[in-house]
């Protein structure tokens, strides 16, 4: 067998790769997604060679793992297309979000219309955690802790091929940690938090972080921005906050969601079976719905006047400032130094958020520049594993050989493991035997 990276090599984000056996008959390829930036990227695979793909399958429901599924279905190609329930019912959301955003610029309206969205979600076939599945190659998905519905993807052929997808090795409010007992000769694993330094803090400390910089912001009578992604992020700040608010700690305040955040909360509450136990219990042995929570709001005017009017909290899309309407936000309290922005999460190379969590003050903004005097706070509050996780990770799967580093920028962890191992960091467009 043989892999090929499209995208997700030395880089995060446009993750996709093709696994196909020798005489190409069959193929499978995990993920298939795009970068974002200032500029969109997507995998560097030619038409041609992607009309010949048989089968997808997705991870989880993030865009730089699903974004380039609508582009497959304009340049037709008709692949089988294989996810968990969760992960169908975000996808659709997110997709839907894309179009919107983007079919009024005349070059993307040539690459996909709604019609390619709508085939993709009608050709979506979903599969549970641990359930055999055969299309060219026997499968199945594992639980990988990251976000709603994320999976470990398993070809039961050659000693085992997995593919993490992003994986999480620690409980959160949301969800229990990625799968334990992985057997694997062949390991793609996900390497966002690669380098030796990327250390993430408890779940504890962050959030004791995070309350006292929002405390002090609003003491002095000013607005917190939290970008955040839509789909697991988000969920996960807002349930935080809600218990800490209703602890005492954080003090009483609206929390205003916006953008796609309010709709993904519905789609964490619908699939609640595929939470942990504890939050299931909370759901359905209680009267406290931790998504529909009293402390939430939603603003009821376009020019967003009623969250203006006093300090409140805002958990807005997009977690990287790629677009949404955070932006609104950066250019209406921007300028004033008792607001601040709070970054929990990953800001990769080349985006706006990278830009202002490294300092910069002056930015644009719909070809306006905005002079940021705005309190500038990173708190690590992630669904990845970090450098030391990867590493438990990694060790902890049974019968592996060769492992692939894929979606990370750092190569540290190759240092790391290359004396038990065979690592490849593999390139874009290369080719590589299994």
């Amino acid at each position: 067998m043989r892999i090929t990276f499209y995208g997700g090599a030395q880089e995060v984000g446009r993750m996709c790769m093709l696994l196909e056996d020798a005489n190409s008959t069959r193929n499978v390829m995990f993920d298939c997604g795009i970068k974002l930036g200032e500029k969109t990227e997507y995998p560097l695979i030619h038409d041609d060679e992607l009309r010949r793909v048989r089968n997808i399958t997705i991870s989880h429901a993030h865009m730089d793992h699903t974004g380039y599924l609508p582009h497959v279905y304009a340049k037709g190609a008709k692949p089988k297309i294989f996810m968990t329930k969760p992960t169908r019912d975000l996808v659709g959301v997110l997709l839907a979000d894309y179009y919107r955003i983007h079919h009024g610029e005349r070059e993307q309206r040539k690459l996909f219309s709604m019609k390619d969205v709508d085939g993709v979600m009608k050709d979506s076939q979903m599969k549970e955690f641990n359930e055999e599945f055969i299309s060219d190659f026997k499968m199945r998905f594992l639980p990988s802790g990251h976000i709603l519905g994320s999976a470990v993807t398993l070809i039961e052929e050659k000693g085992g091929i997995a593919f993490s997808g992003d994986i999480c090795m620690r409980k959160t409010r949301l969800l229990d940690p990625c799968y334990k007992d992985l057997h694997a000769n062949t390991l793609m694993v996900e390497s966002t938090y690669g380098g030796k330094e990327d250390s993430i803090p408890s779940y504890k400390e962050s959030y004791q972080k995070l309350i006292k910089i929002i405390n002090e912001t609003l003491d002095q009578g000013g607005h917190v921005i939290i970008p955040s992604f839509a789909v697991g992020r988000a969920q996960e700040i807002l349930l935080a906050l809600d218990d800490y608010m209703k602890s005492g700690l954080l003090r009483p305040s609206r929390i205003f969601i916006e953008g796609m955040i309010g709709k993904a909360m519905k789609i964490h509450r619908h699939n609640a079976y595929y939470a942990n136990d504890e939050l299931k219990k909370r759901i359905l042995m209680s009267e406290d719905d931790p998504f529909n929570s009293k402390n939430f709001y939603h603003s009821r005017s376009k020019t967003r006047e009623d969250v203006m009017k006093e300090p409140s909290i805002i958990v807005t899309t997009s977690g990287m400032l790629s677009g949404g309407p955070v932006l609104f936000y950066l250019q209406r309290l921007g300028n004033d130094p008792k607001n601040t922005i709070v970054f929990v999460g990953y800001q990769a190379e080349g985006t706006l958020g990278r830009k202002v969590a490294s300092g910069e003050k002056k930015i644009m903004i719909n070809e306006q520049e905005i002079e940021l005097k705005m309190r500038v706070e990173q708190v690590r509050i992630s669904g990845h594993a970090d450098f030391n996780e990867l590493l438990q990770f990694i060790n902890s799967v049974k019968g592996l050989k060769k492992v692939f580093l894929v979606h990370g920028e750092k190569t540290d962890l190759k240092d790391a493991i290359e004396k038990k191992y065979e690592v490849i960091v593999p390139r874009l467009l290369e080719t590589y035997s299994i």
